[in-house]
């Protein structure tokens, strides 16, 4: 999915966090949010790139895309 298609009501910055807050983080975020909302996480933590898709297939939140840009990782998720 193209990054200008995705709208997200929100943007967590976990820039500095490593396994697994920003998975922690994520779904912390989500909790607060309407079903359907868009959550756009921005993490560098390499490991993040394969923890963001599995913790969605999990957890049963819908993964929509992941950008790499330069050391760091543009997740997007839309709460179910």
């Amino acid at each position: 999915m193209p990054e200008s298609s995705l709208k997200p009501a929100r943007t967590l910055d976990c820039i500095g966090l490593f396994c697994p807050m920003p998975v922690v983080k994520t779904k912390l975020e989500l909790e607060t949010m309407k079903s359907g909302e868009i959550l756009e996480v921005i993490a560098d933590d390499p490991g993040f790139e394969k923890d963001l898709p599995v913790w969605c297939e999990m957890t049963g939140e819908i993964f929509l895309s992941l950008i790499k840009e330069g050391n760091l990782y543009k997740g997007y998720v839309k709460k179910k």
